[in-house]
């Protein structure tokens, strides 16, 4: 897997990511949105850059956490519905059977 060099601006600074080509688009995307959530933080705020930058990945984490148990918990539903989908299937065959 070949890398190459992404560059991307967050905060005004540029930075040069190293990741595989095909990667850099979403290394940019992710680069704008962690630059817009900064820039949210920090004019909100007085904190110095460190402290926005905490924040804002604690802020980013937590979606990241929130959406990941919302798709697990999606997922646990589903199998619940392929279970009980089954169960009713076999139900119905029981049934088939005892009216023959």
């Amino acid at each position: 897997m070949a890398k190459s060099t992404t560059s991307v601006v967050i905060l005004g600074s540029e930075y040069k990511i190293a990741c595989p080509p095909e990667e850099s688009e979403a290394v940019k995307k992710a680069a704008l949105y962690l630059d817009e959530k900064l820039k949210e933080i920090k004019e909100a705020s007085n904190l110095d850059t460190n402290k926005v930058a905490i924040i804002t990945a604690l802020n980013i984490t937590n979606e990241y956490l929130k959406d990941s148990l919302k798709k697990q918990k999606i997922n646990l539903d589903a199998n619940e519905v392929v279970k009980l989908t089954s169960e009713v299937r076999d139900h119905i065959k029981s049934i088939s059977l005892l009216e023959d």
